[in-house]
């Protein structure tokens, strides 16, 4: 199958426009849209095209006593999907970041939260939540991959995972990937998910001491 690489002047307007909105909905909810990176890419494999804007959870823990997980509740979440009309997607890799769905391809469901890498004993995990009731922009009449069927799931995900090569992964995670040829992939539930950036921002503010100032 042929795969449609990005035609930079047609995404280059949705870009454009979505960072600038993204900013509007964060400050509305009382949150600080710092973002210390964007990226355009595409996964090869698919087609599926993805924005993703990584914020500066660094700066969020030194300088503000706003949550992580504020970023990712479900009305901010719904707001965003409305505004942009793409599908949006929160993901817990090296940082906090969204990813912006400009063109999933023919992909089917993908999932609602992503958080990569886990690491458990001698494996790279890719961990994964599938929402119903996740307010995003409905997608296109696609045939829907149950969570059951994991090959559907993995290629999902996996086209996620093929775009997030920005990442700079621990050692012992890159050491542990040169092995494998995939991560595997375990579906876990929103609290769970919620309780990993629990503990990514308490690690942030732990070893990034400053003046906290109130929302």
């Amino acid at each position: 199958m042929t795969i449609e690489t990005i035609d930079p002047q047609h995404f280059a307007q949705k870009a454009r426009q979505i960072r600038a909105q993204v900013s509007t909905v964060l400050t509305r909810w009382g949150l600080l849209p710092r973002f210390k990176r964007w990226r355009l890419t595409q996964d090869p494999g698919t087609g599926m095209v993805v924005l993703f804007g990584i914020l500066n959870n660094r700066y969020i823990a030194t300088h503000t006593s706003i949550a992580f997980r504020d970023y990712f509740q479900p009305g901010v979440l719904h707001d965003l999907a409305d505004a942009l009309q793409v599908q949006v997607v929160s993901c817990n890799s090296d940082g906090l970041r969204y990813a912006f769905i400009l063109d999933r391809a023919r992909l089917g469901k993908l999932p609602t939260h992503i958080d990569f890498p886990f690491m458990e004993k001698d494996k790279v995990l890719a961990r994964v939540v599938y929402s119903d009731n996740h307010p995003s922009v409905p997608a296109p009449p696609v045939k829907i991959a149950s969570v059951d069927d994991q090959t559907l799931v993995r290629q999902g995900v996996g086209a996620f995972l093929k775009v997030f090569d920005d990442i700079k992964l621990r050692d012992d995670a890159a050491l542990q990937l040169s092995a494998q040829s995939m991560p595997g992939v375990v579906v876990i539930d929103e609290d769970e998910f919620n309780k990993m950036l629990a503990a990514q921002e308490a690690r942030h503010r732990k070893t990034n001491p400053g003046l906290v100032s109130a929302k």
